[in-house]
């Protein structure tokens, strides 16, 4: 056997350890999407103070996402992120946006299908703070959760329209 063969054998081997490629990235993904969204919807409840992935101490939340395998994801190289209580529910739109768009494919593939932790590389950005009281930055932030679920800001299931044809 040439040597070219062991090399490109062996560097195959380790490409598939250090990043594997998951089936279904989309699936994947919309596995944490899903978690994401409870997170999103325990910090819009008034009074909750950890819920799936956060604990909020203070002025600040301990933020770390996980796998439903248990796997941490790495964001900036950190598994577990402190963020500005203020300013949590814009991170989570910004964590959304960021799986959406597929930048946590690497972590996530890891933690579901390899090894945690492997690539840190995804970022998500601190949003600036907002303008306004704590109460209507609150009831706003409530208001997009329960709109992501199809909900009216009660609580209700929003209404289906369709056009009758």
């Amino acid at each position: 056997m040439p040597l070219e063969s062991i090399v490109n054998a062996a560097k195959s081997a380790v490409l598939d350890v250090v990043s594997p490629q998951s089936s279904d990235p989309v699936s994947d993904r919309n596995d944490v999407l899903q978690d994401l969204h409870l997170a999103e919807k325990a910090w819009a409840t008034d009074g909750v103070r950890s819920g799936t992935w956060f604990v909020r101490d203070g002025e600040h939340v301990a933020f770390t996402p996980t796998t439903r395998n248990g796997a941490t994801l790495t964001i900036g190289g950190q598994t577990t992120n402190f963020i500005p209580a203020d300013r949590f529910a814009d991170y989570l739109v910004n964590m959304r946006s960021a799986i959406e768009a597929g930048e946590f494919d690497r972590e996530i593939a890891g933690a579901l299908h390899g090894s945690a932790n492997v690539g840190g590389t995804a970022e998500v950005a601190i949003p600036a703070a907002r303008d306004g009281s704590p109460e209507d930055m609150r009831q706003a932030q409530q208001d997009a959760a329960f709109a992501r679920e199809g909900r009216n800001p009660d609580g209700s299931l929003a209404a289906v329209v369709r056009d009758g044809s």
